[in-house]
């Protein structure tokens, strides 16, 4: 059982993942020593026992190809009897024009960027774009040569990978790229992932304290709610609400209902005392009435004097 599972992609074959696919296979059938049946490498059996056992291997990488490739591919397979047959068949239908592939890998990388997706979910698809377009590139690059084009290579998909974060990450992006010297991109990736974590606990909390804040709150707000179960309409004399709430308003001034008393259109309006008479009651006449009490204990002789006056003259 764990045989079968080792033996098969884990890539599905769906028409446009050729390279991808393909790469794969090529390291699972290498892995068994048996890439010599697929590239015609292989000698010839001299015997009918060796001829069977090359017809039961060749089976085997036939039947990895029809078990990694979706249904409507595999109908296109039946002319061909042989490994080698189906290998060249797919390569041949399903390897593009470097050139178009190329300029269609650029565009989807210019285009490709983090968006919702979390750190390594981005990072694993920016680097299968990556990967399938230096293959291309590097196809029609010397030996000698290749080396000083990895290096200016690594260093671009790094920056672009950075450049293509969202903003949640610009801080961590500015301290990666003034380091002396610059990180690669993997090493850069810890960092991130580690920030990313970060964000996502924060976000948390923030949560969790808006979510008791709200129930707090809401308790707060129940626990100061008036039991209104004992209070009499003035308007209706019905219970349980007060006359601002009465479904049955009547006002007792115009005779006429929806509205009280209280906001009739028609009512006079009440005469209300002024800012600076209630400041003259309050204040100025208690202070008149103490100072008159003064001038009377200053000249208290004088009236004493005066009331005794009408005594005197009747003597």
């Amino acid at each position: 059982m764990a045989s079968e599972k080792s033996d098969s992609l884990c890539i599905q074959f769906n028409g446009k993942n050729y390279s991808a696919w393909a790469f794969h296979f090529q390291l699972l059938v290498k892995g068994k020593e048996l890439w010599g049946h697929v590239d015609g490498t292989i000698p010839a059996p001299n015997s009918a026992k060796e001829l069977s056992t090359c017809e039961s291997k060749d089976a085997k990488i036939i039947s990895w190809i029809l078990g990694s490739i979706e249904p409507h591919i595999i109908l296109n397979l039946r002319p061909y009897k042989t490994s080698k047959a189906m290998w060249e068949y797919l390569k041949r239908i399903y390897t593009q024009n470097n050139s178009a592939r190329r300029f269609q890998l650029e565009f989807e990388m210019a285009n490709f960027s983090q968006g919702g997706l979390l750190v390594e979910d981005f990072y694993s698809g920016f680097s299968n774009l990556w990967a399938e377009y230096t293959d291309i590139v590097y196809s029609s690059i010397r030996a000698d040569g290749l080396p000083h084009v990895q290096s200016v290579h690594e260093t671009s998909r790094r920056d672009q990978f950075l450049m293509k974060l969202r903003s949640d990450f610009e801080s961590v992006h500015s301290q990666l790229m003034n380091r002396d010297p610059v990180p690669s991109l993997d090493d850069c990736l810890g960092d991130l992932l580690q920030e990313e974590q970060r964000l996502l606990t924060r976000s948390t909390m923030k949560q969790q304290l808006a979510s008791s804040a709200q129930v707090a709150f809401t308790a707060q707000g129940k626990s100061k709610g008036r039991d209104y179960s004992t209070t009499q309409c003035y308007s209706c004399k019905g219970f349980g609400h007060i006359a601002t709430h009465c479904p049955k308003k009547f006002c007792n001034y115009c005779k006429k209902s929806r509205h009280i008393i209280k906001d009739c259109p028609i009512q006079p309006p009440q005469k209300q005392e002024s800012a600076y008479s209630t400041f003259v009651k309050s204040w100025v006449h208690p202070l008149l009435q103490l100072l008159l009490l003064l001038l009377m204990l200053q000249h208290l002789p004088v009236l004493v004097l005066l009331l005794l006056l009408p005594i005197w003259y009747n003597k």
